[in-house]
């Protein structure tokens, strides 16, 4: 079947609007059936349109992709092993999902910025607390990330753009902030789920926690406990353990289902809901 034309998909669209149900059903499907990425950037034109029943068919369209689109995102994603699932692709993601027309490269270029500042300055010779109070500098006094306390539950701390753009965000997207500037840097970064609290874990020559959410602080093994014990949770050893990208990213995703539900909003909890289907049964 030969591919559609930037005309066709013009006149597919028009058609939509068409008074006859069958008609329009029909180019819809047929739009449907052309490659995304040839359908989308005619639908946001057609979202302007002078003919109100065009311009509502399109919108309503545009979205049905766009949730499609992300869908086959996802799938890919999670279809990658564990030992090559990349954490970054899957955090701008997540962000895709409020924000799909941002353009998220600017937002790797600071990441990658953040980390050339910093690297002039790291040499193997350094102790791991210099090199973690380098990185603690660029990032909380220079870029001025902090802890969002006063809009918590706001979903845009759930999107790294957004948190770049704002400086502020939630535990677990300022510790991925951290993780990936860190990791351009060479350095041993993961990140550490604790009930109620997202860390990061530096395995140097000892280990040492990481608190992004309180600009940097350090904790100890013992700091941890207290936390997860003050939480109402017995200590269990896998809570101070690394995690892998896929689960760190279902964290992310299971943060932004709570808010969209308790906010009654559960046409998004859905998606989000699909997402997370996606990225934890191929994993």
């Amino acid at each position: 079947m030969r591919r559609l034309t930037a005309e066709d998909i013009q006149a597919l669209i028009r058609l939509m609007g068409d008074s006859d149900p069958r008609t329009a059903t029909f180019a819809r499907q047929k739009l449907l059936e052309a490659p995304v990425e040839d359908v989308l950037p005619h639908l946001k034109h057609a979202v302007t349109d002078a003919d109100p029943l065009i311009r509502g068919r399109a919108r309503l369209f545009l979205e049905e992709l766009r949730l499609a689109d992300l869908n086959q995102r996802w799938e890919r994603l999670a279809s990658q092993s564990d030992s090559v699932l990349d954490l970054e692709t899957g955090a701008f993601l997540v962000a895709k999902y409020r924000y799909p027309e941002v353009d998220m490269e600017p937002y790797r270029r600071w990441l990658d910025a953040q980390a050339e500042a910093v690297a002039p300055h790291i040499d193997p010779s350094l102790s791991m607390y210099h090199t973690i109070g380098l990185l603690n500098r660029q990032l909380f006094e220079k870029a001025g990330l902090q802890g969002d306390d006063v809009r918590y539950y706001d979903p845009d701390n759930s999107c790294i753009n957004r948190v770049i753009d704002r400086k502020r965000g939630i535990p677990i997207t300022l510790s991925v902030i951290y993780i990936l500037v860190g990791r351009r840097l060479g350095l041993p970064l993961d990140g550490v789920g604790l009930p109620g609290h997202f860390l990061v874990r530096y395995s140097g020559e000892e280990t040492v926690w990481i608190d992004p959410f309180h600009r940097g602080r350090l904790l100890t093994r013992e700091d941890c406990i207290r936390h997860v014990r003050a939480m109402g949770y017995p200590f269990r050893e896998h809570f101070l353990k690394p995690m892998k990208a896929r689960a760190i990213l279902a964290r992310m995703l299971n943060n932004l289902h709570r808010i969209y539900v308790e906010t009654d909003q559960p046409l998004q909890a859905e998606h989000i809901k699909g997402f997370q289907d996606i990225l934890t049964q191929r994993g």
